[in-house]
């Protein structure tokens, strides 16, 4: 144990050393490398301004987009032709995969960045399952469908969006 000069700075404590002086806090001079765990180490505060700022802009999208998707619904036609139809799918699956092995490679390093990656991965997941759905034909199509959504992909995002929130839970 080292002693600190903090402590006299500071007007010490209610004990007084032989002259009169506050009695020096003592410190430990080692740190045990053990209880330091610098992936978890919270970042410096977020600037008050830059936090309104934010909040202004989500509640501006937010409140354009509701009346946008109202129209969207009135407006837009029951079908239509997709000229990249296979791209688009395949896209997006390419998007799940990466997620997941971006998860994996963040976990494997203890990195915190794997709740977004996880987070990113189950927000996919919830995407393939409304599209899976909402595109698919009546019939077996459907009932696929349904089936893939219900035992596959609404697990594995739940799954991914609690993983995300444990993480973040403990980089706190």
């Amino acid at each position: 144990m080292t002693v600190t000069e903090e402590s006299r700075a500071a007007g010490g404590t209610a004990a007084t050393g032989t002259q009169g002086a506050p009695a020096p806090r003592l410190q430990p001079a080692l740190v045990r490398p053990a209880l330091v765990r610098p992936a978890l180490v919270r970042p410096a505060l977020v600037r008050p301004a830059l936090v309104r700022r934010g909040r202004l802009v989500a509640l501006a999208v937010g409140c354009f987009l509701l009346p946008w998707c109202a129209l969207l619904f009135v407006t837009l036609p029951a079908t239509a032709h997709a000229g990249h139809w296979s791209l688009a799918w395949t896209g997006l699956d390419a998007a799940e995969a990466a997620a997941a092995l971006a998860t994996a490679v963040l976990l494997t390093r203890s990195d915190p960045r794997a709740s977004l990656t996880a987070a990113a991965g189950g927000a996919f997941l919830l995407t393939d399952a409304w599209f899976d759905l909402c595109t698919s034909a009546p019939g077996l199509d459907r009932c696929l469908a349904v089936a893939e959504a219900v035992f596959a992909e609404l697990p594995l995002a739940a799954a991914a969006f609690w993983l995300a929130a444990r993480l973040i839970r403990g980089a706190r």
